[in-house]
């Protein structure tokens, strides 16, 4: 009797200790996880996503234009009516920027019925800043373009 008893706590002391394990690790994981996360969107204080980079497309929309940004702080942003922009006023392929911009919004494009939903974005852009001729041999910030 007493080694069945000992066989059921030794099999449950296994089985808790291994759920604590693996709740521990799943935890920690989603913490570094969260971590990598907000480092590559570079979120600022006031909950804003700053971006830079060399501008790699252009899509005109109903309500503005998805400016399309490779890395190293990359990302598809509306560039809409209200957005500020600053420097040479030149989101054409292949310039340099850098800005924020607010988390959420649609880029919607013509379709039939007028405007429809268009691609997904990751934010609509407040202030932004270009370069004048583009970035000399393909570089921006030391980060080659793709």
């Amino acid at each position: 009797m007493f080694l069945k008893i000992k066989k059921i706590v030794l099999s449950k002391t296994v089985i808790v200790v291994f759920s604590l394990v693996v709740s521990f690790g799943m935890i920690t994981g989603a913490f570094i996880y969260r971590v990598k996360k907000a480092n590559g969107y570079c979120v600022t204080p006031n909950g804003m996503y700053c971006f830079g980079g060399t501008i790699t497309a252009v899509q005109f929309c109903c309500n503005g234009m998805r400016i399309s940004i490779s890395p190293p702080r990359d990302g598809d942003f509306l560039l809409s009516y209200g957005s500020m922009v600053y420097m040479w006023w030149n989101p054409t392929v292949g310039q340099c920027v850098t800005g924020d911009a607010y988390p959420g919004g649609i880029c919607t494009i013509p379709c039939k019925k007028g405007c429809c939903r268009g691609p997904k974005i990751d934010g609509v852009i407040r202030q932004m800043g270009t370069t004048l001729m583009g970035p000399p041999a393909g570089m921006c910030n030391g980060q080659m373009s793709i």
